[in-house]
């Protein structure tokens, strides 16, 4: 009988789209019309874009990994800064949809899945992994070139964000620059993912042929 993990394959990866252009819509609607209402938001994203500098190799790991070393090393592990970020946070609307993006990089963990989804997760991993380190270069030393949209420097003042945050960085200095590189970045891993759909990553198997 075929696998739970094997079989609904691509609905996991199809709802990995899904998930990924959501939380970009999310990263999109605060920087183009962000209000009052929305700073806990802004702030979640924030860290978000932190915590994904950590989650972003979690995918490779996943992958080549040995079951056992990623359900009892590598889950907590990354569970630990999980639990951290989500203490950080006043809201949590936006981290449960990113656990259930987490949840389903990391489904590799609890089964032992065919090499052609472990190849593929790998090298979408691994492309992710380089476009987050590219966009953070961008996005950070840029972000005077960059739109701020609704995230001006008069909305900034009034609204006090950044006064009752637990964490600083980068990423809370410069609020519009983290939402065009969360946007950006998301929208990259949909269209990674939607990509990768269409290509075959079974190993390669060379056939011998005897002449008499």
């Amino acid at each position: 009988m075929m696998k739970i993990i094997e079989r609904y394959d691509r609905q996991f990866e199809y709802a990995g789209v899904l998930m990924d252009v959501v939380i970009a819509y999310q990263f999109f609607s605060i920087w183009h019309h962000p209000t009052m209402d929305d700073l806990p938001q802004l702030g979640t994203l924030s860290l978000l874009m932190i915590f994904e500098f950590i989650m972003v190799h979690s995918g490779v790991f996943m992958a080549v990994m040995p079951k056992k070393i990623s359900l009892f090393v590598l889950i907590p592990f990354y569970g630990v800064f999980a639990w951290a970020m989500n203490n950080a946070l006043d809201d949590n609307t936006v981290m449960y949809i990113y656990l259930m993006v987490v949840f389903n990089r990391m489904r590799f963990a609890f089964s032992d899945v065919s090499i052609e989804i472990r190849n593929r997760a790998f090298y979408k991993s691994v492309m992710a992994a380089m476009m987050y380190f590219f966009m953070i270069f961008i996005f950070v030393f840029g972000a005077d070139y960059i739109p701020k949209l609704g995230l001006t420097e008069e909305f900034i003042r009034l609204s006090g964000y950044g006064k009752d945050l637990k964490y600083e960085g980068a990423f809370v200095d410069l609020p519009h620059s983290a939402m065009a590189f969360g946007m950006f970045y998301y929208c990259g891993l949909a269209l990674i993912e939607a990509l990768l759909l269409k290509r075959t990553f079974a190993p390669k198997t060379s056939s011998k042929s005897i002449t008499l």
